[in-house]
């Protein structure tokens, strides 16, 4: 709604700007018509007067050594200048003949009509230029929209691919921990079967240890008995016999305890 407050008001503003200046267009070629008329004995004077500018004024508008806005200003002041001219020259008789009452009338229809087609195009203009801004919004609407889809779609690919790859390595780290807790079992179960087997092992050894200290130690008890027993024997040979025939039997002792030492050897070998 502001905006066509402001371009409504800004239409007004041109249509009655473009009214004065083909007023004041109007009113130079009157007052050229004018002064040609009265001023033809002073050419050098006319055409000092009208010097060409930007607005077409000549000097009567400062030229253009000044600015548009003085220009603008002395524009309003012709126009009030204009306007009381009129209002005397309307009850001049001289004004009446120069200017008859049916081209007047002329004039302001051209100018009504005139306005009433700037009227209708400016509106049409801006009837257009409302349909296209709309079609030019509808359609980078439906551009945005799609990139957004695109952008929906593309995503959604991306999470689909990010959620596929974490559900097969979830899989695949779920598969070696089992197969770590299967190898982690087994080993446990070796082991234990193992300590098992040695701790039998360290009881069956400790039992065959024992028995043959027990077995040392009557051997020795029984030797020094023996030993003891010898001699004995010994004392009482020598009372019955020589010394030679001690010494002989002591000889055969002697290999008979070599023997019997050689075989303690070998029984000792077999069960280390």
């Amino acid at each position: 709604m502001m905006q066509m407050q402001t371009l409504r008001r800004f239409c007004l503003l041109v249509f009655l700007l473009h009214s004065v200046l083909e007023i004041y267009h109007k009113f130079l070629s009157f007052s050229l018509r004018f002064f040609v008329f009265l001023l033809m004995d002073f050419p050098s004077s006319f055409n000092f007067l009208t010097q060409a500018s930007e607005l077409g004024c000549g000097f009567v508008l400062l030229g253009s050594y000044f600015s548009r806005i003085f220009n603008f200003v002395g524009l309003v002041l012709i126009f009030g200048i204009c306007v009381k001219f009129f209002r005397f020259s309307e009850k001049t008789p001289r004004f009446r003949k120069l200017v008859k009452p049916g081209k007047v009338k002329r004039l302001d229809v051209q100018l009504k009509s005139k306005s009433m087609v700037k009227r209708d195009d400016a509106g049409m203009n801006l009837e257009e230029e409302n349909l296209e801004d709309e079609v030019f919004d509808v359609m980078s609407l439906r551009k945005l929209v799609k990139m957004e889809r695109q952008r929906y779609a593309a995503a959604c690919a991306e999470i689909d691919k990010e959620r596929l790859a974490a559900s097969s390595a979830a899989e695949e780290a779920m598969a070696m921990i089992l197969r770590l807790q299967s190898e982690k079992s087994s080993v446990e179960i070796e082991a234990n079967q193992f300590r098992r087997m040695v701790e039998e092992r360290q009881e069956y050894d400790r039992e065959v240890i024992e028995s043959l200290r027990w077995n040392v130690v009557e051997l020795d008890s029984q030797k020094s008995f023996l030993e003891e027993q010898l001699g004995i024997f010994k004392e009482r040979l020598r009372e019955f016999m020589r010394e030679d025939e001690i010494e002989q039997i002591e000889g055969v002792d002697f290999t008979r305890e070599f023997c019997n030492f050689s075989v303690e050897c070998s029984f000792w070998n077999l069960y280390d």
